[in-house]
């Protein structure tokens, strides 16, 4: 008798997509089996939503994110769930688009976060910097995020933007309610007055997202009326086959800037505080043998990968190792395992702060959505370590940080820290 051999698709023994997985740490020993067993695996979801195929292999995710033709974003980048073709074009950010709507979109406001337009905000953002530094030095224990990295992103924003100061607060709060919603201390009161069909209808899936909309009306008035040199003046001129955006296209892509501007620098900023209190010596090393900052930059970046995972759609069936993805299933890389991938970097889970060899996927795994902000956040970063090098000897945990709960954020929420003056 001839026998039939069966093959059974790999799965995760971990649900990516629980929230709670992620919570205490990101699951790390998942991920390096994964890596080593089965690249692309199947995770089941029991919560009413399809499954998906988690993609933690850094050749895999290459693969995935620079091909656009057979793995789409327009049915979501930011979430696991499932959405209708209605709710996937009312949520349509620049995320959420393929070429050419992408590409076209997408420059719009490329002069805006180029290079030579965001060097001219150095001055500024290490003034700022500077002074917050000056405070905290050798004062004692503070509370590092609403002190320091939320304060540094946030006021860049605003100026990239053409936002006043007064309303930095208001953008703050945005976009914590925005993604961390998951999280029971971000519970919005309005969040239950939208039935889970309204909110499936909002960018972001929140109601935070119509209060960034009256304030991104308000400038666009605002700009119409007297342009500046600001983002906000671009998308109000900007055009996309020859016409200009419409109103829904104009919100959402303010609403993504003031998430995405904010949220992921911040993170960022907050680990890399962690991990040179934890790892005093590389701190140490960098001041004594004056360091390339860049290098730090990078390593900051890898480190923290402060975006998860983003996802696409295969919209035809591919072959990719040794699983068959079929049409219409979606596929999630995990930024959060490529960049600890044995292959491509020396002592992974090593914070080395003059790492070299850092090929990281912090700003994406390449391809058209290579990350628009990525200039700003490095300039941003790099100020930040330039300037504590002159001021900060050494970086002291006061207490454990608080971790935000969230499948696709890697949050701090808050982390009590001491600076020992220089």
């Amino acid at each position: 008798m001839t026998q039939v051999q069966i093959t059974r698709r790999p799965t995760t023994a971990v649900d990516l997509s629980d929230a709670g997985n992620w919570h205490a740490a990101v699951p790390r020993a998942e991920f390096a089996r994964l890596r080593k067993e089965a690249p692309v695996a199947w995770n089941e979801r029991h919560d009413g939503h399809r499954g998906f195929w988690a993609v933690s292999g850094y050749e895999e995710i290459g693969l995935v994110s620079r091909d656009t033709a057979r793995f789409s974003s327009r049915e979501g980048v930011i979430s696991l769930d499932d959405f209708d073709h209605a709710q996937s074009d009312a949520r349509r950010t620049l995320l959420e688009m393929d070429p050419p709507q992408h590409t076209a979109m997408r420059q719009i406001t490329a002069q805006g976060f180029g290079p030579k337009a965001i060097s001219r905000l150095e001055a500024d953002v290490r003034r700022r910097t500077s002074a917050l530094l000056d405070r905290l030095a050798g004062a004692g224990p503070f509370e590092a995020v609403s002190t320091l990295t939320k304060q540094i992103p946030i006021v860049t924003l605003c100026s990239i933007l053409g936002v006043d100061d007064s309303r930095r607060d208001d953008l703050v709060r945005w976009s914590d309610l925005l993604i961390g919603s998951d999280d029971p201390d971000f519970v919005d009161p309005a969040y239950a007055h939208f039935t889970p069909q309204e909110r499936r209808m909002l960018p972001f899936g929140h109601p935070a997202s119509l209060d960034a909309f009256a304030l991104g009306r308000e400038l666009a008035e605002a700009r119409r009326q007297s342009p500046q040199d600001d983002i906000v003046t671009l998308l109000v001129q900007g055009k996309v086959d020859q016409r200009p955006l419409n109103a829904d296209e104009f919100l959402n892509y303010f609403l993504m800037l003031v998430v995405a501007g904010n949220e992921t620098t911040r993170h960022t900023m907050s680990h890399l505080l962690v991990a040179l209190a934890e790892n005093p010596g590389e701190w140490a090393r960098f001041r004594r043998d004056s360091l390339n900052p860049r290098l730090a930059v990078g390593e900051a970046l890898r480190w923290a990968t402060p975006v998860h995972f983003v996802r696409r759609v295969a919209v035809a069936p591919v072959e990719m190792a040794g699983v068959t993805i079929e049409a219409g299933e979606k596929v999630a890389m995990y930024f959060a395992s490529a960049n600890r991938a044995e292959n491509w970097f020396e002592e992974p889970d090593t914070f080395r702060i003059d790492r070299a060899r850092n090929p990281h996927v912090a700003f994406g795994g390449g391809g058209p959505h290579f990350c628009l902000g990525n200039f700003v956040a490095q300039l941003q970063l790099r100020v930040l370590i330039e300037e504590m090098a002159s001021r900060v000897a050494s970086v002291e945990l006061a207490g454990q940080p608080s971790r935000l709960r969230s499948n696709h954020v890697n949050g701090i929420k808050s982390v009590e820290l001491q600076f020992h003056a220089a």
